[in-house]
């Protein structure tokens, strides 16, 4: 098993309480987030920041427009990383305008090209854009594991039937921190 991290849109946007994307979990998740990057980092394994940034322009919303305020605008603070988290020097960045980590990104390449055959996935939004790339990877065939309390989303009903759907891709998909880091081991 070659693994990478994905840390998916952790980004200032998501914590704020005035936002309608606030996910109130999100800043909960740094400790984990960063054990896991520590981890992955150790074993030489690759660490990919997944950031959703929107031009300037607004052009690149489509469909998310109809049920999400403006956010992640490219060159703001509010597409930054939250404080907190580890992005090192040799670490990889994804940007995204859409949900999925992988919809017209290099994502794929990038790990086909680095010989990653499992991603280990976290951050938010559980319902929304970690979902949406976790089904991706499982359709391109990489083996999937979702790290259940290094995600969050608005609600834990929504979050709890993201990770229930996931769960029914392949076996041993939703796993707890403690245990995504044995995968690095």
């Amino acid at each position: 098993m070659k693994p990478a991290l994905l840390v998916i849109d952790m980004q200032n946007d998501g914590i704020k309480p005035e936002s309608r994307l606030f996910t109130p979990g999100a800043v909960g998740l740094i400790p984990a987030i960063n054990r896991l990057a520590e981890a992955a980092r150790s074993s030489g394994a690759p660490v990919i920041w997944i950031c959703q940034e929107h031009r300037r322009q607004i052009v690149d919303f489509g469909r998310e427009a109809d049920i999400s305020p403006i956010h992640c605008v490219e060159g703001t603070r509010g597409a930054d990383l939250i404080d907190g988290l580890k992005r090192l020097e040799g670490d990889y960045t994804v940007i995204k305008r859409r949900y999925s980590g992988f919809y017209n990104t290099d994502l794929e390449v990038l790990l086909r090209c680095l010989g990653v055959d499992t991603v280990v996935v976290t951050g938010i939004i559980t319902d929304g854009c970690v979902l949406m790339t976790a089904l991706d990877a499982h359709a391109r065939d990489f083996y999937l594991r979702v790290v259940s309390d290094g995600t969050a989303t608005t609600d834990d009903e929504s979050h709890q039937a993201a990770l229930r759907i996931m769960a029914r891709t392949q076996p041993n998909v939703v796993v707890p921190a403690e245990q995504a880091v044995q995968l690095f081991a």
